[in-house]
């Protein structure tokens, strides 16, 4: 008999799950979300792939018709968000504060997703 009256007492009670997608959710401030590199201030120092635990960063050569005076070598870092384990450590090793964070955490997909479009268009 109690099995019958829980099964009914959940039947009429609202859900308690979070109805995401179909009502947003909040999003924390400081939540670790998409971030990619500003050209404006990269130097292709290549220590944020060297420090990342995943090996997600790779390091990229700049398309040809993008000479930059601050980056010598020309490269420039392309991150690999399905491999990400987001945990900042690029972020927090970069010498010159290249990297813009944000709290994009809507990344699913069925293929491969990088920085490269968002990175190439900070120089722009």
């Amino acid at each position: 008999m109690s099995i019958i009256r829980e099964v009914i007492r959940n039947l009429l009670s609202k859900p308690i799950t979070i109805e995401y997608p179909r009502k947003p959710i909040p999003v924390e401030k400081d939540l670790r979300g998409r971030h990619y590199a500003d050209l404006k201030k990269c130097t292709g120092c290549s220590l944020c792939a060297i420090e990342c635990p995943s090996n997600c960063i790779s390091m990229e050569k700049l398309p040809e018709n993008i000479k930059l005076k601050h980056n010598p070598r020309g490269l420039y870092p392309n991150i690999n968000y399905m491999s990400c384990v987001f945990c900042y450590r690029c972020v927090a090793v970069c010498p010159v504060y290249a990297y813009i964070t944000t709290n994009e955490y809507r990344l699913s997909s069925v293929k491969e997703v990088y920085s490269k479009d968002l990175t190439l268009q900070t120089i722009g």
